[in-house]
Formats: C-alpha cells, structure tokens, sequence
C-alpha cells in the first residue's frame, strides 16, 4: 500500500520534503501546530480510508480530507493524538515488549498536552520536526530507502540511535527548535509599540 503511494513520488523529491516539514515543524511548529492537526487529520484518514476500501483510491482521498477538516475544527482532538502517539512512541523505545505500559503511558501524555498545550506542542513539534530531519539525512548518507521506515513509526526513532553523531543531530536540532519556537512565542506577546 505504502509503497504504491510513495512510487507517486521520487525519492529526492521525498526526502527534500520531509527534509522541509521537519525543519518547519522544529522551529515554527507551535506557530503552524493547526495546519499539522490538519495534516495528522488526512494522513490519519487517509490510512483508514485505504484500509477500509482495500487499497488506495479517491476514496481513501476523501477520508483523509474529511479527517483533515474534523482534526482541523477540533484543534484539541489534534493535540491528544499527537501527545499520545508521541508517548507511545517513546515508552515502547524504552519499554520494549511491554505495550502494556506503553498504552496509559500514551493516555497519560496526550492528557497532559492538552492541559498544559504550550509547553508540550512545544517541546513535542521541535523534537518530531528534528526526528524528520534526522531521518532525511540518514537516508541521503545510508542509501537507504525512506518507505521501510512508513510501516513502523518506531523505526523513525531507531535512527536517532543509529550512531552518537545522528543523536547529536536529532538532540541538538531539538534544543534548536524549542529555542526557536520559545523566541516566537515571546515576540507575538510583546505589544506593539
């Protein structure tokens, strides 16, 4: 499935994309967080769609604009899912085999980007941001294909431990992002003058 969607686009292509998502989403993802819900929304509905219907057609097209439309409406619903999935990700990183934690651990960190969002979308957006930029450049320096990473989210992790230098990359471009995106934050409260 994946890979019939991804032959759509050449690998440069893909890879200068995630490369410009990620920088985005790392240093301006507070500022651009709705249009990512939007993003989640159609790329969630979008894997259902293709599910439901057995392979990827205008139907799996309409769900995904459908879902991208909901998720852009109910903001909030975008900051659960995105906390959870990120707390799922990294408590199975760190518990491995153990989904049995992972899973409150998920509900846990959604709740708590939702009561405290600014914090969380902050510290969340830098370090997927700089988990898409790593990912990018590990597939120009390895060679390796980026479509074995869309069946596993867990894999998109792995790389940042592939070597100290690609965690060095992936932590440093994190601090980078929640400095960056605490520097906007702070100059749209200042008033004008």
């Amino acid at each position: 499935m994946y890979e019939s969607l991804v032959s759509i686009i050449s690998p440069p292509v893909a890879v200068a994309l995630i490369l410009i998502v990620g920088l985005s989403l790392c240093l301006a993802g507070y500022k651009i967080f709705k249009l990512y819900t939007a993003a989640i929304g159609f790329v969630i509905g979008f894997i259902l769609g293709s599910y439901f219907f057995w392979h990827i057609s205008w139907a799996s097209v309409a769900t995904g604009i459908v879902f991208a439309i909901v998720f852009w409406w109910l903001y909030r619903l975008g900051l659960f899912v995105t906390g959870s999935i990120v707390g799922y990700i990294f408590a199975d990183m760190i518990l491995p085999g153990k989904a049995i934690y992972s899973y409150p651990i998920a509900i846990l960190t959604g709740l708590a980007t939702l009561f405290i969002e600014k914090a969380m979308v902050i510290l969340v957006t830098a370090f997927l941001g700089s988990t898409a930029v790593t990912l990018a450049v590990y597939v120009i320096v390895s060679g390796e294909i980026f479509t074995t990473f869309l069946t596993d989210p867990k894999s998109l992790i792995s790389v940042t431990f592939v070597s100290p230098l690609f965690f060095l990359l992936w932590f440093v471009l994190g601090i980078i992002g929640v400095v960056s995106q605490l520097v906007i934050a702070k100059e749209e409260r200042k008033p004008e003058e």
